[in-house]
């Protein structure tokens, strides 16, 4: 990997951010009568099926949720603060903070759910990697950056990385296509390409553990559910009401999964209920307040840091930026 390549990429991105938010910094919602949340597909779309399927109102609001599929989209959105809240890669939300894009955490509700895949039948543990080229989609992105810390920790030599596929569903698609042998794939893709393909099978899951409070705890802090501080200014009261709806939401994928699988196809959000199904489980949907895991957040943050201070807006500290 070159190092400076992605050093210049972000400090180009850095500059992106900012010419945006002068351009836009004027823009308003325009429906004062409606509360937005913005969401990724995937994981996190599955995350607010409930509220998807079954909209609420909160004090004569409607909650309205946004779809999109690019994690570039929702931050053009929160730049021209045209939502309320937003979830979204908490390395992404954390450098926003930094560079003056006004979005506080209030939880994290999808833990890891990145997968290390093959169609390899001989490919069974991380040590097979060895001498082998892994597809990994966004070089210097949360799979590239997690991927590399566990080849370095795990001391796994010679692997190649392969940039060449631009998301997900390319990286995916090579992969059932035989373009790639092992590849990086989020959920739901995983469950996808397992049921479609019985050679495929999952080698690894991307896991982020450190040992704090005399036990080892996951830091995978990967998604950040955000709330603007227009909001905080004008609705304070709302939040808790809003946050205690998604968790419920949360909640429902975990407790009623054949019942959560069902909206998911109906809303055309998976293919079919047994892949629904089996996607659920390895989306790790569980909503946690941002003030309980203030250090694990750090401690994932700090990863990023690490590997590129850009990543993360050139900060760290968490107090601030956590929603109190």
């Amino acid at each position: 990997m070159n190092f400076s390549t992605v050093k210049n990429k972000m400090k180009k991105f850095s500059l992106l951010i900012f010419i945006i938010i002068l351009i836009f910094s004027s823009c308003k919602p325009k429906d004062e009568n409606v509360i937005r949340i913005g969401v990724l597909d995937g994981p996190t779309a599955i995350s607010v099926i409930r509220l998807i399927d079954k909209p609420v109102q909160i004090n004569g609001k409607k909650l309205e949720i946004i779809v999109k599929s690019d994690p570039q989209q929702i931050q053009a959105l929160m730049m021209r603060h045209e939502l309320d809240f937003a979830v979204l890669p908490t390395v992404m939300a954390a450098n926003l903070f930094n560079r003056g894009v006004d979005y506080r955490m209030l939880a994290c509700p999808v833990w890891g759910t990145l997968y290390i895949v093959t169609n390899n039948k001989d490919i069974k543990s991380f040590e097979d990697l060895s001498g082998r080229t892994v597809a990994v989609f966004g070089q210097g992105a949360t799979p590239d950056v997690l991927l590399q810390r566990e080849i370095n920790r795990k001391g796994i030599l010679q692997v190649k990385y392969d940039y060449s596929h631009a998301g997900n569903h390319e990286v995916a698609q090579a992969l059932m296509q035989k373009r790639a042998e092992i590849a990086v794939v989020s959920e739901p893709l995983v469950s996808m390409l397992l049921t479609k393909n019985r050679n495929m099978h999952i080698v690894e899951r991307l896991e982020c553990e450190e040992f704090i409070r005399n036990s080892d705890v996951d830091i995978f802090v990967q998604s950040a559910f955000v709330v603007s501080n227009n909001f905080i200014e004008q609705h304070s009261e709302l939040i808790s009401e809003v946050s205690n709806a998604y968790a419920l939401s949360c909640n429902f994928i975990n407790e009623q999964p054949a019942e959560a699988a069902r909206m998911l196809v109906a809303k055309g959000m998976m293919p079919d209920e047994q892949t629904a199904q089996t996607a659920l489980p390895l989306c790790n949907i569980r909503y946690v307040s941002a003030f309980a895991i203030e250090r694990e957040t750090r401690r994932y943050l700090e990863i990023f840091h690490d590997f590129n201070p850009e990543t993360t807006g050139g900060k760290t500290n968490v107090r601030d930026f956590i929603y109190q």
